[in-house]
């Protein structure tokens, strides 16, 4: 195997691939709902949801197939996998006329098959880095997710100037060579004694070993929270913030999301110098959590627009810390036979806990307007905190204890 850091390099070009094409489908696809097809707002919410919701379903089946798995040979499939849907769009829109349904379809199936990509990347992690170095690679594999996901953005921004077929036509292209980064990688070693058993009690498994550890369920109960709390109010009341309190437009929001993912991003980096010095890691979430819901109250007052974007900035910060933090104690404390299982989890906690948020949060907004959408989440985060210092370990609980051999 090449060096330990060539090899995590290998594997950030390989995450910089994915997640680049994916930033650029956030953009284009409610493009090509909302635009290209003039669909009304009740469909562009269903096309969402179609691209959203297998992740919920698939998740849980991704983990368990990469822990049984060969998580890099896994990975590599499917990227070739993902490459095939816009590819096939592509050449359907430039060939006849997109219709609703065979956007929905695409939603489905890209949908679905990131939801099996994603555990797979986060298990094949630990086996390419050593143990010492993992807080900080989680650290940097986060602040590249972050940096693709931008890139791509800014790339399906363009899509007025291009149209759909080149901008698809190149994610196919990018994912693809992601292949030959994950072939800079070496396999992961194998289970000598792989289990076997049905997908449910496979997937009960991974509940029940998250249940038992004293480190990973509040990690797991916290990050459904902040997709709930605050993944929700950011997705629906923020830009209707931006629109009805500030009188903005895409110039407006485009300032408010990208202070937010710049702290993200700038923490995330930051993390990687002093994470593998942290020994309580649970008390750097819960005060980065904490603070965020002090930054959410100050969002809720609706303070003057370079104020607005200054609090997003900080909660970005804060996101990147609890992000890196959180994930990295998943990926310490986890039994490298559930890891994926596990990590899956994490996966679907933000990922479940944000659309349903989003619902809540959107329903606040028309009832009680957009300073009590703002200012419930933040009360209802400190809530779940509040009790997860009193019958959790959290602000105590240490993350360097020694992983199982194998790991």
């Amino acid at each position: 195997m090449s060096s330990s850091r060539s090899t995590l390099s290998a594997y950030l070009l390989g995450l910089a691939s994915w997640f680049a094409p994916l930033g650029v489908q956030m953009v284009l696809f409610p493009w090509l709902v909302a635009v290209v097809l003039r669909m009304d707002a009740f469909s562009v919410g269903i096309a969402q949801a179609a691209l959203m919701a297998p992740g919920l379903l698939f998740l849980p089946l991704g983990g368990l197939v990469a822990d049984r798995g060969n998580p890099r040979r896994l990975l590599a499939l499917y990227h070739i996998i993902y490459a095939l849907p816009p590819l096939a769009l592509a050449w359907m829109s430039w060939k006849t006329e997109l219709s609703y349904p065979l956007l929905i379809g695409y939603g489905v199936t890209m949908g679905a098959i990131s939801a099996f990509a994603l555990p797979t990347r986060d298990a094949l992690l630990p086996s390419i880095v050593p143990r010492a170095k993992l807080p900080s690679a989680v650290a940097y594999v986060t602040a590249m997710q972050f940096v693709g996901q931008l890139l791509g953005i800014a790339c399906g921004s363009q899509a007025d100037r291009f149209g759909a077929p080149p901008l698809l036509l190149a994610n196919s292209i990018v994912l693809l060579l992601g292949c030959v980064a994950l072939s800079w990688i070496s396999d992961p070693p194998r289970d000598s004694n792989p289990k076997k058993g049905s997908f449910w009690r496979g997937v009960t498994e991974g509940v029940s070993e998250a249940a038992r550890s004293e480190q990973i369920w509040p990690v797991l109960l916290l990050n459904f929270g902040i997709g709930l709390f605050y993944v929700g109010p950011f997705m629906a009341v923020i830009p209707l913030a931006v629109r009805d309190a500030y009188a903005g437009s895409s110039a407006e929001l485009a300032y408010t999301s990208f202070a937010f993912w710049a702290g993200t991003i700038i923490a995330s980096m930051g993390m990687a110098s002093v994470a593998r010095r942290l020994d309580l890691r649970g008390r750097v979430i819960v005060i980065a959590v904490g603070v965020g819901t002090l930054v959410l109250t100050g969002l809720s007052t609706l303070p003057p627009f370079p104020v607005f974007v200054a609090l997003n900035f900080l909660w970005g910060i804060g996101a990147g810390i609890t992000l890196t933090q959180a994930r990295t104690i998943v990926q310490l404390m986890a039994p490298p036979s559930h890891r994926a299982r596990l990590m899956s989890l994490f996966q679907l906690g933000m990922g479940g806990g944000g659309p349903i948020g989003s619902l809540i949060a959107g329903t606040v907004c028309a009832v009680w307007g957009l300073s009590i959408a703002m200012l419930l989440p933040a009360l209802s985060m400190m809530l779940l905190v509040l009790l997860l210092l009193v019958h959790s370990q959290i602000w105590t609980m240490l993350t360097k204890e020694p992983m199982k051999e194998g790991a």
